[in-house]
């Protein structure tokens, strides 16, 4: 008997993480935000003050709704700007002093190799994957002694910063805060701890600085609450059941997604059908930008006992997610034959 094709929608597959974006404001809490400078001409005249940092950056994630966990955390347009100080040191019987104000401090925050790369279940990260870099401010004040009768007139400017980069591992952490329509509401919270290590000219000395501290930023994302979401919200149907088919054609909005088709595609030309070359087998040719998720192919001989078909190729089966091109189901030796595919209704 001639096989029989049967494409049948059903549940599988499990969600991936999808990207988000926000705007994070550095707190204003104790520890966090509070960057410990030291300068050092030389001559054990070194003095640290302390810089308070306010500002925003702007963070890109890529998350799982279903577990809240991100593999990537990438930071731009970042902007910490400091509080003034001065610094002061003398040595014994006056041999050498200084006065040095740094004021209209601002630091950009980046990240030098995006993506920056998370652990997903701890949400650590490699600190040092993002950039810190004092790019503004003004270094005023003088110099005396053995240190060099110096008047001081420098900037930190892009062209000469004092640069560092994050120190030791960091730490994204989402929560989860509830539910908005199609959105998953998260509440974000990275540290970054910092280190600097550079030079500044004062007249004709050469001043050492440093910095150490840790960056807090925090504030909210949302993520649409799954893949199929996502693909309705971005066709434009966000309302649009999974299992729903507007126009009547036997293909369900789920299977087109599961395609890696856009709402008004024709799937047809994408889904099995007999195989010419191999009687009894059965042919896809999966769009040329692969498939959104995993697609089950099941068999039967007679409409009540599935089980995954046998001798499928050149993939495995379940198809994975981003397959393109031909797959192929073998014949086997059954007199006749359904064939159905199962793909998942993200929750």
């Amino acid at each position: 008997m001639k096989p029989t094709l049967v494409l049948w929608l059903g549940l599988l597959s499990p969600l991936s993480a999808l990207p988000a974006s926000t705007t994070l404001t550095l707190v204003n809490q104790t520890d966090y935000n509070r960057i410990s400078v030291t300068v050092n001409p030389g001559f054990g005249l070194d003095d640290t003050e302390t810089t308070t940092l306010t500002g925003t950056v702007q963070a890109a994630f890529n998350i799982n709704p279903a577990n809240g966990q991100t593999s990537e955390l990438t930071l731009t347009n970042g902007r910490a700007n400091g509080t003034d100080m001065t610094f002061f040191a003398r040595a014994l019987f006056n041999v050498a002093s200084y006065t040095i104000n740094v004021t209209n401090l601002s630091a950009a925050i980046e990240t030098l190799v995006p993506p920056g790369l998370v652990t997903p279940a701890t949400g650590s990260f490699a600190a040092d994957q993002h950039g810190f870099e004092i790019d503004q401010g003004t270094i005023s004040g003088n110099t005396t002694g053995l240190v060099g009768n110096n008047t001081i007139n420098e900037s930190f400017t892009p062209e000469s910063p004092a640069s560092g980069t994050g120190s030791g591992p960091g730490t994204v952490v989402l929560l989860h805060t509830g539910d908005s329509g199609l959105y998953r509401n998260y509440s974000v919270t990275v540290t970054l701890p910092v280190a600097i290590s550079d030079t500044f000219l004062a007249g004709t000395t050469s001043v050492a600085i440093t910095a150490t501290g840790t960056i807090r930023a925090a504030g909210t994302v949302q993520v649409p609450k799954s893949e199929y979401h996502a693909w309705t919200l971005a066709q434009g149907i966000p309302n649009a059941p999974f299992n729903g088919d507007p126009d009547n054609d036997g293909i369900s909005n789920g299977l087109l997604w599961a395609l890696g088709l856009n709402a008004n595609s024709n799937p047809r030309p994408y889904l099995p059908r007999p195989n010419p070359a191999a009687p009894g087998g059965f042919l896809f040719a999966l769009p040329p930008g692969g498939t959104a998720a995993p697609i089950l192919i099941q068999s039967s001989g007679n409409l009540g006992t599935w089980g995954p078909a046998g001798s499928v190729g050149p993939v495995a089966n379940p198809v994975p997610p981003g397959t393109s091109g031909n797959v192929t189901v073998a014949p086997d030796s059954s007199p006749r034959r359904f064939i159905r595919l199962q793909v998942t209704e993200p929750s």
